[in-house]
């Protein structure tokens, strides 16, 4: 998070020991300092928060004077702000208190299977925004994962985790869409959800197309050697697949015995032997392509995501 500091609470002796602990998070790489809107630098170094308190005072003021250096810290991805103050008057305006809590809490992406959902959400960071990449590495796991199982569940918990919270939790939700086709809507399960975070002021990653799998470029897929002849074939019958096809395609399943309408009339016209092959589907053990490192996929992955990758990245920057 972008932290900034007021002089009321760098005044208030009661507090320095919040505003220490905040401190030794940033210097962790958890957050970045944020002194732009200080009017005056030289008020800061007479609060008591630095005055009086010997090398614990010195320590403060270096990281002061550090986060002013452009060479030294850099905003980048941290998008959240929060403002400590002795009076809070607004959103992510907290006290001491409040925002040391809300410092050290980890940033948790939720998903609906934190293994083969947070395999491609890392993927997708490692390929795409090595700065928040950076951030992910860092220790003491400034950012982690989290599961329930299916949507329902999760909307429970979006909604426990905010209930009577003073300030908005460091929380990020991805789920599938479930879409069959592209102009099919977001499943009702995902729609709850998506607006049960919207009113609790939840950022909610609802990927555009099926599921996390549709993402998945040729690269990875023709990595895995999962069946040998049967399984290359599967993946060339995946290859003549059209881009809309391949975003709404279930990877796990397959092509159904019993499509809906929408499936139907997106599928219509494969060949035959196309169609035989395609109805084995993938297994529910495709995610792991995510986790083969043979060779770049960040051209192809850009291809697949047709834009949402970015997008999703900047949802999770916007709570980082």
């Amino acid at each position: 998070m972008r932290v900034e500091i007021d002089f009321s609470a760098a005044n208030d002796l009661g507090a320095h020991q919040q505003l220490d602990r905040i401190l030794y998070r940033i210097d962790d790489g958890w957050h970045v300092w944020d002194t732009t809107s200080l009017p005056n630098l030289e008020i800061m170094e007479e609060s008591t928060w630095i005055r009086g308190r010997g090398h614990q005072g010195d320590w403060v003021r270096q990281m002061l004077f550090a986060s002013i250096r452009r060479d030294a810290w850099t905003f980048e991805p941290h998008g959240r702000r929060m403002r400590v103050t002795a009076h809070p008057n607004g959103a992510d305006e907290l006290t001491p208190e409040d925002a040391i809590r809300l410092a050290e809490e980890p940033l948790v992406i939720f998903v609906e299977n934190r293994i083969s959902d947070g395999a491609f959400v890392e993927r997708v960071v490692v390929e795409l925004d090595k700065s928040l990449l950076r951030l992910w590495r860092r220790p003491g796991g400034p950012i982690r994962f989290d599961s329930l199982g299916g949507k329902g569940q999760m909307l429970e918990e979006v909604e426990r985790r905010t209930q009577g919270q003073r300030y908005r939790p460091r929380l990020v939700v991805v789920i599938d869409s479930d879409r069959e086709g592209p102009d099919d809507a977001d499943s009702s399960d995902a729609q709850n959800l998506r607006h049960k975070c919207e009113t609790r002021g939840v950022i909610c990653w609802v990927l555009a197309k099926r599921e996390a799998e549709n993402y998945l470029p040729r690269i990875l897929l023709s990595q895995w050697q999962a069946g040998g002849a049967d399984y290359t074939q599967l993946v060339e019958a995946w290859d003549r697949l059209n881009d809309v096809q391949k975003d709404f395609f279930d990877m796990k399943d397959g092509l159904s015995e019993a499509p809906s309408a929408i499936e139907h009339e997106l599928f219509d016209g494969l060949p035959s032997p196309d169609r035989a092959i395609l109805s084995r589907g993938f297994g529910g053990n495709v995610y792991k392509c995510w986790t083969l490192w043979q060779g770049q996929a960040k051209n192809e992955l850009l291809d697949r995501g047709q834009g949402d990758l970015e997008r999703g990245i900047e949802l999770i920057r916007k709570e980082v």
